[in-house]
């Protein structure tokens, strides 16, 4: 007996019909009609263009964006922000955005991301072990690296690697997130991941007060940084893929990668229902619906791993993105909570009766980032697509 909440095909036709409803919204929200190419800050269009991509939102709507990013943003060192932005935008995310907008220029064959000037300072943020590190100061000849690296720009880095068919660069990033997958076996059985590692290499396993929430991930607590599981998971099983069909790689070289990202959803597992109900789970999404896609057109797997991919793939959808989705297909804006024990961790982003009580504009002194509903909206449909791939793919290799 399989227990499942949805049935595979009438989950499938419902994120279609949400990935359709919140392209349209995205693609309404470009200027003059909203502040996608016009607010002067990333936020608003890195994630929005990937969400339009997956909406299919025509692609000249979303070049028109990029050549505005192009023309506003890109500053004369090879990064992309404006100076009057605040630091929680303009450095605590700097590669970050260019990552995100970065890839779907290289999906649709926009010149931006071909730029050597961008190219080459983008490069810079790969450390020696395969990390990436979020900020390195302003000046290209004098980079500044940061004391610890992590799984979100290490493996945004390697997805546009990917989009760019840089093979090397792919490659030390997937060691990196590798490595922090074998880094951390012995702590996933008893429920929790640390999600940080120093420049040399060592797992960040001291944390302090006010600091659980960006340095450790349990299969307890609902309200966490979910996504760092997913966005790992989604890159080891996309690497895997390119090593196997885009590269030749032989299957035993491959396979570690897969292997950690099978590892990754069986910690996800044993997550607690309540969790997908937190939009920070929306990464985890992204990588249990590549992994059923890859291992339904490969037939790397077996029938039970598929069925515990579609579990996690069927929960994010319904409880994390479609039952969350706003009745003009967008999504709540966020305050993404930086620090444990903060009053907006008690915000809770499910609608009910089509609205969520959060407080709508940037609160001072808060302890959070202020994230724009257009962000949230393109992240989700992002990351909606690739379960909705996963889900198709399963039902056409047979699953039911």
């Amino acid at each position: 007996m399989t227990w499942r909440i949805s049935d595979p095909a009438h989950l499938l036709a419902a994120m279609r019909i949400s990935l359709l409803q919140g392209g349209e919204w995205l693609a309404g929200r470009v200027a003059p009609n909203g502040p996608i190419a016009h607010e002067r800050n990333l936020n608003y269009m890195h994630k929005a263009v990937w969400g339009m991509y997956a909406g299919g939102v025509d692609h000249g709507v979303i070049a028109r964006v990029l050549d505005w990013a192009a023309r506003e943003a890109l500053q004369p060192n090879g990064d992309f922000y404006f100076p009057e932005e605040s630091p929680e935008y303009k450095d605590t995310q700097r590669v970050y955005r260019p990552l995100t907008f970065g890839k779907v220029a290289a999906w649709i064959g926009h010149p931006v991301i071909r730029r050597a000037q961008v190219i080459e300072r983008i490069l810079q943020y790969q450390h020696t072990s395969g990390g990436a590190f979020n900020f390195i100061g302003n000046d290209p000849r004098h980079v500044e690296p940061r004391a610890t690296l992590g799984t979100l720009n290490t493996t945004f880095f390697g997805q546009l690697m990917l989009a760019l068919d840089l093979r090397p660069q792919a490659l030390a990033a997937g060691k990196w997130v590798l490595s922090w997958v074998d880094a951390n076996r012995a702590y996933m059985p008893q429920g929790f991941v640390y999600t940080q590692i120093t420049r040399e290499g060592e797992l960040i396993t001291t944390v302090g007060p006010g600091e659980r929430i960006g340095k450790v991930v349990d299969n307890r607590g609902p309200k966490q940084e979910f996504w760092q599981i997913g966005t790992a998971m989604a890159y080891l099983v996309d690497l895997y893929e390119a090593m196997r069909v885009r590269w030749d790689y032989p299957e035993a070289q491959a396979r570690p990668y897969l292997d950690a990202a099978l590892a990754l959803l069986d910690f996800e597992a044993t997550m607690p229902l309540d969790t997908y109900l937190w939009p920070s789970k929306c990464k985890v999404g992204w990588g249990a619906g590549e992994l059923l896609r890859v291992i339904s057109e490969q037939h790397s797997g077996v029938s039970q791993t598929m069925e515990a991919a579609y579990r996690v793939c069927e929960r994010v959808a319904m409880f994390t993105f479609v039952d969350n989705q706003l009745g003009d297909g967008s999504w709540s804006l966020l305050h993404y909570p930086l620090q444990d024990g903060i009053p907006e961790l008690d915000f809770n982003y499910k609608p009910l009766k089509g609205s969520v009580r959060v407080t709508p504009w940037k609160i001072a002194g808060s302890q959070t980032i202020w994230l724009p509903a257009e962000e949230l909206a393109g992240e989700f449909l992002g990351e909606l697509k690739p379960i909705e791939q996963g889900v198709a793919a399963w039902l056409k290799a047979g699953g039911s």
